[in-house]
């Protein structure tokens, strides 16, 4: 090869080399972009399922924080009910106790009064009875009773001293006559039989003891009537005292628990909120990068073909026949003879093909040229290399078949691309309308839980604040209530005491006078020994001082039961007042401790529906990015096919043209009807019918042959052909 030769062939060998390098290149690209793209996909889809995640779990998470304020919020008033009952009920039952132990110490001092009064009463009963016994015998003894008629100087003694003890014991309930009786029949020496001086005393003494055993008895029944009730009071209050106990610290164990699932369910939420924030930050850098990335590559990809078909385009027109005339010619100054590639017909002939060849060929790149076709060039690049007719109309066929796929692809990707870009713009505008919606939404619940002083927060902190004032009235209230009737209870005990006091001095005062005032009737009626005179028998005594005593006595118990009367009317005012107060500040609890539930319900829901809202927010926002992401990644393409199509089509009318131009020409040269009957030679020869065929192809004897039947039937189905 020639010099000029030696250099086109090294051109050629680079772009060769060049294709190579170009393919291998590609190769890396694609490998380095996998893993890349591989990257990209395993991380968004990560981060993505996270972030999911995290949405889902901080939603249940805020749920769960409201929710348990909200229960904490109800234990701590229902515990601090509970405290307040719990220490009413402890004051309660220390009051009760305290009450059931004077009763009783009372009970017990009444008790130890009655049975030594009764025991007193008995024991001179006793003694009077063995007296009496003693005195029936003496007069029996004794004829002279004038004389002998009186008692042992020792048993008058024992008498005396027990008449003295049933006195003391009776005193209060003994009338002044009966006093006198016994003061009478103590003092006086005995002259008279025992049976006249003594009966009387004895029946008083019967009468004393039968009152105070029946007294005793009621001071009994009354002391255990007292106890039972107290007994089954203190019961009951002990059943509430435990009951409320054990609901308290139920209670306070549960706002424990709750106290730790909250701190708990606090710091998860902020380490989902964090997480969130980290993965929303990292999709937000990884998505433009990865698409940046993606651009790149698709350029890449683009340009290295562009660049492929160039060199393969110079690598045709180099390499081509006419080239290396060409060069050769440069050259050497001769025309050098090229051989076909197809050595059938004589020289002159051979060079006719060529030159027919190299005119479609010529038309074929100027068409590539023009066009800028791929297609058009790689079938003039094979004209040039020499590649069989048959080859190269084979390969035209396929052209012009890719031509019509194409058309059809075109069509289809068009519509396509107006129908995407319809929906997707149909659904961008509904996807805004929704944000918008949303956002407005969002603004409505945000108001709803925190504008100040009308939001459920503050209505709710104001709620409870108004609660702890109600209760603290309340306690006030009662504490106050409680002084008032404790100091209540003390002044009605100093009333009735100062009465039973005034009535006792009254009674006293007014049985002696009474009985100064009746003294001669009693002396009449009475048969008394008549005592040594000592003293006048008409003294009445400082009487009418007495009696202005008596009035004032009796003035101070009036004014003492009146100031009774208006303690009484004033405490059932204060307690009916207290108790109307207490219920209205219950009442105004309750329904306070109510709204404040409704609002705690509320601002759960509210919280509930602000989340959701903001969920939707997000993914009708992710949503909205998707659509433009989509209808932003299909516009290149769809602008290049909706603004292209119409050249486009245009253009591979112009290819079909220029193709099937050749195809004609290619086929019109005697070099391809040469070709095409030595192949049709060849596929007879193939049948073994060459020979015959050769004579006349379109005799019966040809086309029986080749059909593989006999002249006659084949003739049978073609009547009309040569030889039938």
């Amino acid at each position: 090869m020639a010099h000029g030769d030696k250099t086109v062939g090294k051109v050629v060998k680079m772009l060769k080399d060049m294709l190579k390098n170009g393919k291998k290149d590609a190769d890396k690209d694609r490998k380095v972009y996998a893993k890349f793209k591989c990257y990209c996909d395993d991380n968004e889809a990560k981060k993505t399922e996270n972030i999911e995640d995290n949405e889902k779990s901080i939603k249940k998470l805020g749920s769960s924080v409201a929710e348990l304020r909200a229960a904490n919020g109800k234990l701590s008033m229902e515990c601090g009910q509970l405290k307040s009952d719990i220490e009413e009920n402890e004051a309660a039952r220390e009051e009760a106790e305290g009450i059931r132990k004077k009763a009783e110490e009372d009970f017990k001092e009444t008790e130890k009064d009655l049975s030594s009064a009764i025991k007193s009463m008995e024991e001179a009963l006793e003694v009077l009875a063995e007296v009496g016994e003693d005195q029936k015998k003496t007069d029996l003894l004794t004829v002279d009773s004038t004389s002998s008629n009186f008692l042992g100087k020792s048993s008058l003694l024992l008498l005396k001293s027990n008449l003295k003890s049933a006195r003391q014991a009776a005193e209060v309930h003994l009338t002044q006559k009966q006093q006198r009786i016994f003061d009478s029949f103590i003092q006086a020496p005995f002259t008279g039989t025992y049976q006249s001086q003594s009966g009387e005393i004895v029946g008083i003494l019967k009468n004393m003891v039968d009152t105070f055993k029946a007294n005793l008895e009621q001071a009994e029944d009354a002391e255990k009537s007292s106890k039972e009730s107290h007994e089954k009071f203190m019961k009951t209050k002990n059943e509430a005292y435990d009951t409320m106990k054990e609901s308290y610290d139920d209670k306070q164990s549960i706002l424990g628990e709750n106290d730790e699932s909250l701190s708990g369910d606090l710091e998860t939420l902020e380490e989902a909120e964090t997480e969130l924030k980290e993965d929303t930050e990292f999709l937000s850098k990884l998505r433009p990068m990865c698409e940046e990335k993606e651009k790149q590559f698709n350029e890449r990809k683009m340009m290295r073909a562009n660049e492929e078909a160039a060199v393969a385009q110079a690598i045709g027109i180099l390499d081509s026949d006419s080239a290396a005339d060409t060069f050769k010619k440069t050259k050497k100054k001769e025309l050098l003879q090229i051989p076909s590639f197809m050595q059938i017909a004589s020289h002159n002939q051979d060079l006719a093909d060529s030159s027919t060849r190299q005119t479609v060929q010529a038309e074929l790149q100027a068409q590539a040229r023009q066009m800028k076709s791929l297609k058009l060039a790689r079938a003039a690049a094979m004209l040039e290399l020499g590649n069989p007719f048959t080859d190269v109309l084979d390969e035209i066929e396929k052209m012009l078949k890719l031509l019509d796929e194409e058309a059809k692809a075109d069509e289809e990707q068009k519509e396509w691309c107006l129908t995407e870009r319809e929906e997707n713009e149909d659904l961008k505008s509904e996807t805004e309308e929704k944000i918008e919606s949303l956002e407005n939404r969002i603004d409505e619940l945000d108001m709803a839980i925190n504008k100040p002083e009308e939001g459920l927060k503050d209505s709710i902190k104001q709620a409870e604040k108004d609660v702890v004032t109600n209760r603290e009235a309340q306690q006030e209230e009662t504490a106050a209530r409680s002084e008032e009737n404790q100091a209540y209870q003390e002044a009605i005990g100093n009333f009735l005491a100062a009465q039973k006091i005034l009535t006792k001095a009254v009674t006293v005062l007014k049985q002696f006078y009474d009985s100064m005032k009746k003294k001669e009737l009693l002396l009449v009626q009475k048969e008394d020994p008549k005592p040594p005179k000592a003293f006048e028998d008409d003294y009445e005594g400082q009487s009418d001082k007495g009696n202005d005593v008596i009035k004032m006595i009796e003035f101070i118990l009036e004014e003492s039961k009146e100031e009774e009367g208006e303690a009484h009317k004033d405490e059932e005012k204060a307690q009916h007042s207290y108790e109307d107060s207490m219920t209205e500040l219950t009442k105004e609890q309750a329904e306070l401790e109510e709204s404040i539930a409704k609002m705690g319900v509320e601002l759960a829901e509210t919280k509930k529906s602000l989340a959701e809202a903001r969920d939707d927010l997000t993914v009708t926002e992710k949503a909205l990015k998707e659509v433009e992401r989509y209808l932003k990644k299909i516009k290149p393409g769809c602008d290049f096919m909706v603004d292209n199509f119409d050249e486009r089509k245009k253009n591979r009318g112009k290819e079909k043209k220029a193709l099937k131009m050749a195809v004609k020409k290619l086929k019109g040269t005697p070099a391809f009807k040469k070709a095409e009957l030595a192949a049709e030679q060849e596929s007879w020869a193939k049948k073994g019918c060459k020979e015959v065929c050769m004579e006349d192809k379109e005799h019966a004897k040809c086309q029986a042959c080749l059909n593989g039947v006999s002249v006659p039937g084949y003739c049978v189905t073609h009547k009309d052909t040569p030889g039938c």
